[in-house]
């Protein structure tokens, strides 16, 4: 048998497919955050300012409702992918869908632009997410459990400096030109990326051996399209009656918020019991689909908290934050590219601590309710300053409070993604990926409900939502803390 010694000097630890994957998935969030920053402005901005004029309100709680939508079709990657068409081609589906939808949001008519571009973006998104995370996991081998969160972290490495780059980005081009030209300028990042993986994929599928490329490129349980005409018709008719609705203004934002909050719950509860119930997952598999509930509440509160960064305060860093800096104003959409970058600046250091820790140190699933109690401390920051006028909050507050969420997301983000993939059932490879982005899902659709609640005119409204966010996330954090005490630190997903 081949010694682990002589592998590593015949193949490298990381296939290029990671390369690929990695790649095409940061482009992917280069265009995606790029584009959200400047959305809650583009919304609620007046039409003399090249806004839609929306309510602010009704401006936080789409933002909710369209940040659901992507990752509630994250599900519908993971069915594509799993049933029809196999990872690889999901992906290629997801990032042809993408470029059209910033094309579309770009150049065509405000309002049925803004409907048909995001809901095309919201489901390229989930089709390529699901695929991605699925094929990074596919193409390590059994043995390489290290290799494998290492590329997870490069994964969400990418993401971060994406994250960083789109707002800084698209926010200037906004402010300079316009927000058109923002959305154009996602588009074409979003062609770039596809561009580069499209000429790194053929060396990437011959250079994997045949089990990864199996998995890589064919469904896991292959339905025949009689089969699944049915859905794919049911779920095309259903989005096109969303995107008619929202372009006739038909749909209240908040109603909307709510209607994907049930529907991505309903998906998950659905899910969660198809695959308990499977005869083909094993007893051990579903103890551990059984152990993957308190994260994935966990993970669920965290993104409601995180997901605050694109409605509340983006409206907050618009018109609380004092955003002059050395007599530079500084846009109001680059406050979102603070998180990741200290994301980035800080994630060494704690993955250095984490290994450093090892066994001793707590388990993947009580490091997610870890960071959900960190992150919800972020909003005690903003209570010294409800009520207060235009631009009176300083900047280094903000900057402290989306510090202190950064950190929360460095003990939540990579390490629940990895603990998906840890506890995934072999049969439900990409259907139990797309449980992580469901997460994301009910969550973003939570910040877009209780959004609503936020009044920035009021102190006494201010100190109540800021409030109740922060004692909500340490509450579930130490519940979902006790209910994870006992899981085995084997199964950790960050080692």
């Amino acid at each position: 048998m081949t010694s682990i010694k002589q592998r590593s000097r015949t193949s490298p630890r990381h296939p290029l497919a990671t390369v690929s994957v990695v790649s095409i998935e940061a482009w992917e969030r280069f265009s995606f955050y790029g584009m959200q920053a400047i959305l809650a402005y583009y919304l609620y901005y007046s039409a003399g300012e090249g806004g839609l004029g929306i309510d602010k309100a009704h401006a936080t709680a789409l933002i909710g409702a369209y940040g659901a939508l992507v990752y509630l079709c994250t599900f519908a990657g993971g069915w594509i992918s799993d049933h029809l068409l196999g990872p690889e081609k999901t992906l290629l589906g997801g990032a042809t869908i993408l470029c059209l939808g910033h094309l579309i949001l770009s150049l065509i008519h405000p309002v049925l632009g803004l409907a048909l571009g995001l809901s095309l973006i919201a489901l390229g998104s989930g089709l390529l997410k699901t695929a991605a995370i699925t094929i990074l996991g596919a193409v390590y081998s059994s043995d390489s459990d290290s290799d494998r969160e290492v590329g997870f972290q490069f994964f969400y490495f990418g993401i971060q400096v994406a994250a960083v780059l789109g707002p800084l980005l698209t926010g200037w081009l906004a402010l300079t030109w316009g927000f058109h030209l923002g959305f154009l300028a996602a588009a074409l990042l979003m062609f770039i990326g596809m561009g580069i993986y499209l000429l790194l994929r053929p060396l990437m599928l011959t250079r994997l051996n045949n089990a990864a490329r199996t998995k890589v490129m064919y469904p896991a349980q292959p339905y025949s399209l009689r089969t699944a005409l049915p859905v794919i018709a049911g779920a095309l008719a259903l989005l096109a009656v969303l995107v008619g609705l929202a372009s006739r203004g038909s749909i209240n934002p908040h109603h909307l918020a709510v209607l994907l909050l049930a529907a991505t719950a309903s998906v998950a509860v659905v899910l969660f019991v198809t695959i308990l119930r499977s005869a083909q997952v094993s007893e051990s598999e579903r103890t551990q689909v059984w152990r993957f509930v308190p994260i994935f509440i966990a993970s669920v509160c965290f993104w409601a908290m995180m997901n605050q960064t694109y409605g509340v305060l983006a409206v907050y860093s618009d018109i609380r934050l004092n955003r002059s800096l050395l007599g530079f104003i500084v846009p109001a959409a680059w406050t979102q590219s603070l998180n990741p970058l200290f994301v980035i600046v800080f994630s060494a250091p704690v993955t250095y601590i984490f290994a450093r820790l090892g066994n001793r140190g707590p388990s993947s699933a009580n490091k997610l309710s870890i960071g959900v109690m960190i992150t919800a401390l972020s909003f005690l920051v903003f209570i010294p300053y409800a009520g207060g006028t235009a631009n009176s909050t300083p900047l280094i507050a903000v900057v402290f409070a989306i510090w202190i969420a950064a950190m929360g997301e460095l003990f939540c983000g990579p390490i629940g993604m990895a603990a998906t993939a840890a506890h995934a059932p072999n049969a439900f490879r990409t259907q139990f990926s797309a449980l992580f982005f469901l997460t994301l899902a009910i969550g973003t659709a939570l910040a877009g409900t209780i959004s609503r609640f936020y009044d920035p005119s009021s102190a006494e409204a201010e100190i109540r939502y800021f409030l109740g966010c922060a004692v909500t996330g340490l509450v579930v954090g130490a519940l979902t803390l006790v209910a994870t005490r006992s899981q085995p630190k084997s199964h950790s997903a960050s080692k």
